[in-house]
C-alpha cells in the first residue's frame, strides 16, 4: 500500500536534487510527479507545468471559437457572418467550458498550494510505499531542510489533530 506526500520546493534546482535523491532511495519514476511554473530540465519523472486559469483557459476557447463554425460551414457548405458570429461565441464558452471543469478536476488536490505554484514554487507528488515512508521522510528532512514536507495533506497537515 502507498501513501501520497506532497514536498514543497521553492527553488527549482533544490526539487530536482529532492527528485533525485528520491529516486536513489528506490522510488519508482513512475511514482513521482512534479509540477511548477519553472520545471527543471531533464527530470527523468513526469512533469506538468503550472500555468494561471486564465492562462490555461484562452488556448482551448480560441480552438473552440475557431472550430465550430468552421466544422458548420462545412457542413452546410456556408453560413451566414452573424451565424457565424454565434457559432464561434458558442464554440468558446464550450470549450472554455470544458476546460474549466478539467482544470477544477485535476487541480483540486493542489488548491491549497495554488499561491506558491503562482509564484514559481516547485510541488513534488510521491508515492511512497509505507513500510518506507518514515526513512523517505526521515531523509528528507536531514538532506533537505530547504523544502518544506507537507506530508499526506498537500495542504500541509496540521500540528494537533
Amino acid at each position: 500500500m502507498t501513501t501520497r506526500i506532497y514536498i514543497r520546493a521553492r527553488d527549482p534546482s533544490n526539487g530536482a536534487r529532492v527528485v533525485q535523491d528520491l529516486l536513489g532511495l528506490g522510488l519508482s519514476p513512475q511514482r513521482l510527479q512534479v509540477i511548477g511554473k519553472r520545471l527543471p530540465a531533464d527530470l527523468p519523472v513526469k512533469a506538468t507545468r503550472w500555468q494561471t486559469r486564465e492562462r490555461a483557459l484562452l488556448p482551448v476557447a480560441l480552438i473552440g471559437a475557431v472550430a465550430l463554425p468552421a466544422i458548420v460551414a462545412l457542413i452546410l457548405a456556408g453560413i451566414s457572418a452573424g451565424a457565424a458570429l454565434l457559432l464561434a461565441l458558442l464554440g468558446a464558452a464550450v470549450a472554455g467550458g470544458w476546460q474549466w471543469y478539467r482544470i477544477d478536476r485535476t487541480r483540486a488536490p493542489l488548491a491549497a498550494q495554488q499561491q506558491s505554484l503562482s509564484r514559481g514554487d516547485l510541488m513534488i507528488v510521491a508515492d511512497v510505499e509505507q513500510s518506507a515512508l518514515g526513512q523517505v521522510e526521515s531523509r528528507l528532512a536531514e538532506q533537505h531542510p530547504e523544502v518544506l514536507l507537507l506530508g499526506p495533506d498537500p495542504a500541509g497537515s496540521p500540528p494537533f489533530p
